[in-house]
């Protein structure tokens, strides 16, 4: 617990160093969604071997850059297009190196992870200038229910939730995540309005209502993923953070909520003012 405490720390840091300069230059965090998302994609097929892939390996990755780059403009669906025209040219002109389960596991994976990350460029970019406040909104509620989750669950968890898939996880440890999720949204919204900003009036309404859509949303990505790693054969995605694992183990999360912060957004509005 120690060393993924030490973990989450220097993530914080990272993450109100890139809200501190992503506020002056929103495109650092764009860089910063497609570095993860570039990252995450590679986890993806490492967990399947597929990074031994060249083809596979290299389109993926462009894909995985490009994505979350051109997501803010008019033009996002144009590096969806030729990934998708590309992955499936390969199985006509590759078929000696590329089986459709290859296609078919890089493809899906790839596409939802660049899309949810695509979401967090999108929503930065058309933020009206709360570029910070948009991107905390993205990231806070399923990562505080994952770690409401976990330490609720190590201290007083005893019911397990899904033991098949992850045996880690229990009733109790949910319970705790929900709460953690609304209580993170909800604490975030104050910061902002009276600390951070102090001319903002943020609409708590939809920040409860985020809340509680990840903190369900957060397991059920969790365990979306966990289910993948088991048929995979492989404990974590990847070991670039300590007591964490993967980027992916980070971000699982994240890949179902995003999406649809950016949804409220847009047509219900996170900020009356």
């Amino acid at each position: 617990m120690k060393t993924r405490i030490i973990t989450a720390i220097i993530g914080i840091i990272f993450c109100v160093l890139l809200m501190i300069f992503g506020e002056m230059f929103p495109i650092i965090i764009v860089i910063a969604a497609a570095l993860v998302n570039t990252i995450m994609c590679s986890e993806f097929l490492t967990a399947k071997s597929l990074q031994k892939n060249p083809p596979v390996l290299i389109l993926t990755l462009l894909f995985a850059v490009a994505m979350p780059l051109v997501a803010c403009t008019a033009y996002w669906y144009i590096p969806l297009f030729i990934y998708s025209m590309l992955m499936f040219f390969m199985l006509v002109f590759l078929r000696q190196s590329v089986t459709v389960g290859d296609i078919t596991f890089a493809y899906a994976g790839s596409v939802v992870i660049s899309l949810a990350m695509s979401t967090i460029s999108r929503l930065v970019f058309s933020s009206g200038g709360w570029h910070s406040f948009y991107l905390v909104m993205a990231l806070i509620g399923p990562w505080f229910a994952d770690s409401a989750a976990y330490f609720t669950g190590s201290f007083i968890g005893k019911k397990k939730l899904c033991p098949n898939i992850s045996p880690n996880k229990t009733v109790e440890g949910a319970i705790g995540g929900m709460l953690g999720a609304v209580a993170g949204m909800m604490l975030a919204g104050l910061v902002f309005q009276f600390i951070v900003y102090r001319n903002m009036s943020v609409n708590y309404l939809a920040l409860l209502v985020i809340g509680i859509y990840c903190s369900v949303v957060s397991i059920l990505g969790d365990l979306v993923f966990s289910v993948i790693k088991r048929d995979c054969n492989i404990k974590d995605y990847g070991s670039i953070m300590p007591g964490h694992g993967g980027l992916l183990d980070r971000f699982d999360s994240v890949i179902f909520c995003a999406p649809f912060v950016y949804f409220i957004s847009q047509s219900w509005g996170l900020i009356t003012v």
